[in-house]
């Protein structure tokens, strides 16, 4: 009974080691395929370009940036005037220019329309002032500043204020015996945040146009500004060389001068002009 017992249980061991010797011999080929593909697969740093960033650099934006105004021993003073006197409240805006390269800075006037840009470096400036939108922009003054000089500046602004009238014509010139189309916009002048000339339009305001000697009108006479500002009327040029037209403004007078009406357009291969 006990000889049956150990001989059974001895079966029972010998079968549980072969089913273990077993499994462990047969591969899983799917195991093997995926752990091929993970080893084979690049790493995501031999993608990347090293030289990608430096390659994109300008070589200009590191001279630039190291370009300075100062500090220095030299220095920049001056004044900003108009016609009623000192200016308070100008930029006036100041350049150091090195080759291509430019270090600049703005200052704006006070205490009787007075700047001043101490602790620089010599070399080669250039200083312009406005005030937008009253006035517009001085002259550009361009110097050569010593190392250690201290160099005075005066500028005039020009004023921007005041009514102003801009005419256009199209075609420019006019042409005889052809219609044209004149545009006048009113309003009052200014200046942008650049200095350059700019109009306040003023809307609704009556404007009469009178033709001058060799110009006649084909629309009426009497026209009132729209949201721009601008007045429209066609005319047509009956003699070469005639230019002169008026235009009334409330009561004001003003004479409106166009480039002088040229001859007449050549006329396109197949068309007969009018007669």
């Amino acid at each position: 009974m006990t000889l049956r017992r150990l001989s059974l249980v001895l079966l029972v061991l010998l079968a549980g080691a072969c089913t273990s010797s077993g499994g462990s011999a047969a591969p899983d080929p799917t195991a093997v395929q995926q752990s091929t593909t993970t080893t084979t697969a690049p790493a995501p740093s031999t993608t990347a370009r090293p030289t990608t960033t430096s390659s994109t650099l300008k070589p200009t934006t590191t001279v630039t940036t190291m370009l300075a105004l100062g500090p220095g021993n030299a220095s920049i003073v001056g004044t900003v005037s108009g016609p009623a006197g000192p200016i308070d409240g100008a930029i006036v805006r100041i350049e150091r220019l090195v080759g291509k390269n430019v270090a600049a800075t703005e200052v704006t006037t006070s205490g009787g329309g007075t700047f001043q840009l101490p602790e620089i470096l010599g070399g080669s400036y250039r200083v312009h002032a406005l005030r937008p939108p009253d006035f517009g922009a001085s002259p550009v003054e361009a110097f050569f500043l010593a190392a250690n000089d201290r160099k005075t500046v005066d500028l005039k602004l020009p004023p921007a204020g005041g009514v102003r009238l801009t005419a256009t014509v199209i075609p420019n010139p006019p042409r005889l015996d052809q219609q044209a189309t004149l545009r006048v916009q009113y309003g009052t002048g200014r200046v942008d945040d650049q200095g350059r000339a700019a109009l306040t339009p003023i809307p609704n305001v009556l404007m009469t146009l009178t033709p001058g000697a060799g110009i006649v009108l084909e629309s009426i006479a009497q026209v009132r500004t729209d949201s721009t500002g601008t007045g429209q009327w066609f005319i047509r040029c009956t003699v070469e060389g005639a230019s002169a037209l008026s235009l009334t403004v409330g009561d004001g007078v003003t004479p409106v001068n166009l480039p002088p009406c040229g001859p007449p357009a050549a006329a396109s291969p197949g068309t007969t002009r009018p007669r």
